[in-house]
């Protein structure tokens, strides 16, 4: 399969969700300026993810450094030893006993998965992706499924503005008011720490700020500022803004305001015409067939599951597109399939037993089976 094109024409969600679909093997390039991301695929899932001219603060060294899993000297050492041998650092690092082999794959793959998520906010550019050999063992970390980027993207794009402006400071610091024993403050939700929240109270010494508590993590910037702010509201920690806060408030909020405005474009999922043209396609071969009854046992996990998900997931694109030729637009909620007698009820989750992940966008629709 080649793919290539921009990515007005066709969105980062798009091509993860047609490439994880397929299940194909292969590499994704995606450019942006002078930005270039390649992403690695085997068989729809993804190993692997690098930003060329990445910052140097999102290099691994960087990466190992910041989340004080290594020294600066040992870190020059194991440059120096990856200058001569011209192995890979992850690879030195690891034979030197410098870091563990479970603690380099988390930070790698946190690097990947960061890599990923920024793509949400690209605005334009171009990408292509070639069918070719990928070795998974490259990246030292089991595969991500697709589906889980698109939903962790859609997620983070929903509930980080809301986030980042209860915290607008990267260097605020935190005061502990009371142990994790004690009960909660107010509703936020069922107030029960979840092993997130308990990672980042630990970290959260006197004195050290928002931004290193997420480095230390591995959580991720979202994940632990998320983690803090909820323990904030929950009385468990006191935020205490840096000096001239309120000004350091104000460029936080505004830079984050651009850069998500600016990922709003990326949302804007549309079908391809060619993909358009065999959907249209498949309504008059399968029409009849929707809404009829499953009265096979269900396959819940698994490749089986997957496999069967596929059939299951052009029937419901299909009769996706069959309400909109009757009703001018695609439906808001899925049910609605449903309740026009489309589909049966059990369709919208076989061989599931939760529903598919479905969003309707300005110009087309996400649909993705739930994660298992």
């Amino acid at each position: 399969m080649a793919l290539s094109g921009t990515l007005k024409d066709f969105g980062i969600a798009d091509i993860l969700q047609l490439i994880g679909h397929q299940t194909k093997t292969g590499a994704l390039v995606l450019k942006s300026g002078n930005d270039e991301v390649d992403v690695l695929f085997v068989d729809g899932n993804v190993v692997f993810a690098t930003q060329k001219a990445r910052d140097r603060s999102d290099l691994l060294g960087s990466l190992l450094l910041r989340a004080e899993l290594i020294t600066e000297e040992k870190l020059q050492e194991a440059l120096e030893e990856q200058q001569r041998s011209l192995k890979r650092l992850g690879d030195v690092l690891v034979q030197q006993n410098l870091v563990g082999r479970e603690k380099l794959a988390q930070v790698m793959r946190l690097q990947t998965t960061e890599t990923l998520y920024k793509l949400f906010r690209w605005k334009s550019g171009t990408y292509e992706f070639s069918q070719q050999d990928v070795d998974a063992a490259k990246s030292g970390f089991d595969p991500i499924r697709a589906e889980s980027i698109l939903l962790e993207g859609f997620r983070r794009m929903d509930e980080w503005p809301a986030v980042r402006k209860k915290i607008p400071w990267g260097n605020a610091t935190f005061q502990k008011l009371k142990g994790l024993g004690t009960p909660p403050e107010g509703d936020g939700g069922d107030g029960t720490p979840t092993e997130n929240h308990k990672l980042v109270y630990t970290l959260a010494l006197e004195g050290r700020t928002v931004d290193k508590v997420a480095d230390v993590s591995l959580l991720g910037e979202f994940e632990a500022v998320k983690a803090l702010v909820e323990l904030q509201e929950w009385g468990y920690l006191k935020v205490v803004p840096p000096s001239h806060g309120r000004m350091a408030a104000i460029a936080g909020l505004t830079e984050g305001g651009r850069r998500w405005a600016r990922s709003g474009a990326l949302l804007r999922l549309i079908l391809s015409a060619a993909f358009f043209s065999a959907t249209i396609f498949l309504v008059h071969l399968l029409a009849p067939a929707l809404g009829s009854s499953r009265s096979e046992k269900p396959a819940r996990h698994g490749a089986v599951a997957r496999l069967l998900s596929h059939d299951q997931l052009v029937r419901l694109e299909s009769a996706l597109e069959l309400y909109r030729l009757e009703h001018g637009e695609y439906p808001r909620e899925l049910k609605q399939l449903v309740e026009g007698r489309v589909v049966a009820e059990e369709d919208l989750r076989y061989p599931f037993r939760e529903a598919y992940h479905y969003r309707r966008t300005q110009h087309g629709f996400v649909l993705l089976p739930p994660l298992d």
